[in-house]
């Protein structure tokens, strides 16, 4: 992941940051107000602002500052898995230590090196979730420690992971799941459900529970800063939500293609195998995992885990034009690691030599494969030009990769190849979509400069006609009118900014 030093910020997110990180400038008590109270951009995330707000008072506008913080809280990520996978391994009692040491920096290699990885470290704006999984992971750490040992869970270690959930509650919404995976892990391997039941765990965790209600509660009120999706049924968002399920399966195994942005399918419907095949799967390894749960503890757990993980971002509750994103899989591949490491170790101890020395050939390839793919992918996220290129070699007609695209060529000077994509971006966008009359902006500036100015005055009164605060468009569309010598026009456009 050392590559990721030499990208640049992307106008995706990270000018939103990083406009506000300029305004507040350094640390001071209105700062820290801000940040403890704003739901800006999207919903109370104060621990996340401060690592930003300290990075900016170190390196300023310099992008290498803000790419090693990510890159150092991903180490740090990486080694708190592979110590969670310690910890779970030696509950167990049946896996010998140099199985567990196998199994844990194993884990910790593919969560390392893995594509799909790529997004939440390359990406400045997803620093939010790479935190907020740190302390995650931390926090269970620091659960299995307050419980491995059976009996009355330590109080120490269990206030700290009481604590870790706060801070990462406080970083982003995401981690509402916590309480969810504890009990997935008190099941298996802790199988603590025996001896105190569900009902008694639950209760010991109701202060965990509530704050992840408190949380999830606040996220959604936050939801009116973003822009929702309510055209899209509940049971849409269910096949959504499947086929995001086995998507970040089988990327996990096979990550050929990525893409930064997955645009959401306008048409959804049961009849497509695109959606029934997901939701049939889904169905049926839930019905095996309960049905096994009993002589394949770590299948149930894992399934639980892993889809609870994903819960918050499968496109239920979620906005957001995407359908789905890689940086959705960063932490929720761990259950499912440890699931498929749990298979690997049981082939093992039972096949020939000769089984034994192909499948270290094999993990050896697919690690150099991860390795390859994950270079290939850092440069996608090297700036403008390089991501949305990317994303319109997949989905040339998506118009919020065109919009994007075009605002960077145009930044550029390529205004030849700025104003093919604008004026995709405009021809595909929506009519209901707050994008178009961006897109329509940024089109009818490309117009004025390329002395296009009839056109541009189409596009910029539409614009305006349709948002009267894009003041850019105002402003040239009194460069317009001026340039057709038409001044009056002109001052009446001024005088409105």
């Amino acid at each position: 992941f050392r590559p990721v030093l030499a990208n640049g910020f992307v106008n995706w997110d990270d000018q939103i940051y990083l406009t506000e990180l300029v305004r507040m400038g350094k640390f001071s008590w209105s700062s820290l107000r801000w940040m403890w109270t704003s739901l800006q951009p999207f919903y109370l995330q104060p621990v996340d602002w401060m690592t930003r707000l300290a990075d900016y008072q170190l390196w300023g506008m310099n992008a290498v500052g803000h790419h090693a913080t990510n890159w150092l809280l991903h180490g740090i990520y990486v080694a708190l898995v592979g110590t969670l996978v310690w910890l779970l391994t030696g509950v167990a009692k049946t896996v010998r230590e140099p199985e567990r040491l196998a199994m844990s920096a194993g884990i910790a290699l593919v969560c390392g090196i893995h594509p799909l990885q790529v997004e939440s470290v390359a990406w400045v704006a997803a620093r939010n979730g790479l935190l907020c999984s740190v302390w995650i992971v931390a926090a269970l750490c620091a659960y299995v420690r307050a419980v491995g040992s059976g009996g009355k869970p330590k109080r120490d270690w269990w206030w700290t992971s009481v604590a870790l959930q706060v801070v990462a509650l406080l970083t982003k919404p995401f981690a509402v799941s916590l309480p969810l995976v504890m009990l997935a892990l008190d099941f298996f391997p802790l199988r603590r459900h025996v001896e105190r039941g569900w009902r008694r765990l639950l209760g010991e965790k109701w202060l965990m529970i509530a704050l992840s209600a408190a949380a999830a509660m606040g996220a959604v009120a936050a939801q009116e800063h973003l822009e929702g999706l309510v055209e899209y049924t509940f049971w849409a968002r269910v096949l959504v939500a499947a086929r995001g399920v086995v998507f970040y399966l089988w990327k996990l195994v096979w990550p050929a293609w990525l893409s930064p942005f997955y645009p959401l399918d306008s048409h959804i419907s049961l009849r497509s195998e695109e959606f029934l095949v997901p939701l049939l799967f889904c169905v049926v390894v839930t019905a095996v995992a309960m049905w096994q749960r009993d002589r394949l503890p770590v299948l149930a757990a894992a399934w639980w885990s892993y889809l609870v993980l994903l819960g918050p971002v499968l496109g239920l509750l979620q906005v957001g034009g995407q359908a789905v994103a890689d940086r959705y899989a960063y932490l929720a591949m761990v259950p499912v690691l440890i699931a498929l490491s749990s298979g690997m170790l049981w082939l093992w101890r039972r096949r020939s030599v000769l089984f034994k020395t192909v499948f270290c050939l094999v993990a050896m390839a697919w690690l150099v494969f991860f390795g390859l793919r994950t270079r290939q992918q850092i440069n996608v996220w090297r700036g403008d030009l390089s991501l949305w290129g990317e994303v319109l070699a997949d989905f040339p007609n998506d118009p919020l990769a065109n919009y994007n695209a075009a605002m960077a060529l145009l930044k550029t000077g390529h205004l030849t190849e700025a104003r093919v994509s604008a004026e995709r971006a405009v021809n595909y966008s929506d009519p209901r979509t707050p994008q178009l009359p961006m897109a329509r902006a940024v089109l009818g500036a490309i117009y004025l400069k390329t002395h296009a100015y009839n056109l541009a005055i189409e596009q910029l009164q539409q614009a305006i006609a349709a948002d009267g605060t894009l003041w850019a468009a105002r402003y040239n569309l009194a460069c317009t009118y001026a340039r057709l010598g038409r001044l009056a026009e002109a001052y009446d456009e001024l005088h409105a900014v």
